[in-house]
């Protein structure tokens, strides 16, 4: 999802929340999983990252487009 100027930090908070789900999902995967560490997860997400909200349009181009 590409944000808007004035929502990146819903976006982050999205992104974070994605994150701890990703972790709980994997800690249930096994019973080993239950001591997935941070560090351990880290990791992983190195290997495979999630991808970062990206503003779409910035607040430069949002000024250009604004009509008052």
């Amino acid at each position: 999802y590409y944000g808007v100027a004035g929502n990146l930090r819903s976006l982050v908070k999205v992104y974070r929340a994605v994150e701890r789900y990703w972790r709980g999902m994997l800690r249930s995967r096994s019973w080993a999983g239950g001591h997935l560490t941070w560090d351990a997860f880290n990791q992983i997400k190195e290997r495979t990252p999630l991808l970062k909200p990206k503003l779409r349009l910035p607040y430069r181009e949002l000024q250009a487009l604004a009509v008052l």
